[in-house]
């Protein structure tokens, strides 16, 4: 398990700093973040930006310090540099959701919504909920059920 304490960053660079580390988390991995306050915010902000990618439990709860486990429960495939130099990511997004297992999802990022994806991964028995993003892009999360 890897440890962040974010209490001697500057608040400015905290929630980037946190971010990245989370985004670089395997599945089934786990940050350990340390803070001075309650880290609540940072919650909503990650359930906002990634949801159903992470799980989050706290360790401590202050007065003075904070701990929360925050683990990858998520395989991500960003199809979108396959897709923008030709090439075909529906093997790579296969192998992945074939490895989802119970209390996991597959994330998949492309820059339109893959309703033939949809369908496919949902005659698997997956179901999907599809958000697109600011940027225009799209991110759909897959869960077995």
């Amino acid at each position: 398990m890897q440890t962040l304490d974010v209490r001697p960053m500057p608040p400015k660079v905290r929630h980037e700093t946190i971010f990245e580390r989370i985004d670089q988390l395997a599945t089934g991995e786990t940050l350990r973040l340390v803070n001075d306050h309650d880290p609540l915010p940072l919650r909503y902000q990650l359930d906002a930006t990634r949801p159903h990618q992470f799980r989050w439990e706290y360790v401590e709860q202050g007065p003075e310090e904070w701990a929360v486990d925050v683990t990858s429960r998520a395989r991500v495939v960003d199809a979108r540099p396959t897709l923008a130099a030709g090439g075909e990511p529906f093997a790579e997004i296969m192998d992945a959701a074939s490895q989802v297992s119970d209390g996991e999802v597959l994330v998949v990022y492309a820059p339109f919504e893959p309703v033939p994806l949809e369908g496919v991964l949902g005659e698997q028995g997956f179901t999907h909920v599809a958000d697109q993003l600011d940027s225009g892009d799209w991110r759909v999360t897959f869960a077995r059920h």
